[in-house]
This record gives C-alpha cells, sequence and structure tokens, in this order.
C-alpha cells in the first residue's frame, strides 16, 4: 500500500507516487499535443513555425526522433 500522509488538506505522495503521477500527467500532455498536431495538419493552411517547433522537441523529449 502507498503510503500518504494528509498536509494541509491536501494529500502528500510518496517520491514513487509523485513520478507516476508526473508520468501520466506528461503523457496526457504529449498525446494532446500529437492530437493537435494531427488536426492541424488536417487544415487547409500551413503549420506555424512556433507549432512545427513545439512538435520536433515533444519528439526529442520522447525519445522518438
Amino acid at each position: 500500500m502507498t503510503p500518504i500522509t494528509m498536509v494541509e488538506g491536501s494529500r502528500k505522495l510518496d517520491p514513487v507516487s509523485e513520478r507516476n503521477v508526473a508520468e501520466r500527467r506528461f503523457s496526457a500532455l504529449a498525446a494532446a499535443v500529437r492530437e493537435h498536431e494531427a488536426a492541424v495538419r488536417r487544415r487547409e493552411y500551413s503549420v506555424r513555425a512556433q507549432d512545427s517547433h513545439l512538435y520536433r522537441r515533444l519528439r526529442q523529449i520522447c525519445g522518438e526522433l
């Protein structure tokens, strides 16, 4: 069982649980960015340079390049 302590009404997670939460959040963010990238590609106008840079950085961070 994961040890949890209450601190001023909020939950304090152990380091492993904190990392798991952070990884899930990052994965959800990455999925949202990929979904946005796909939606932008379907549009008639071109992808902005800032968006292209963001997509490239996400792939670098995720080790997909």
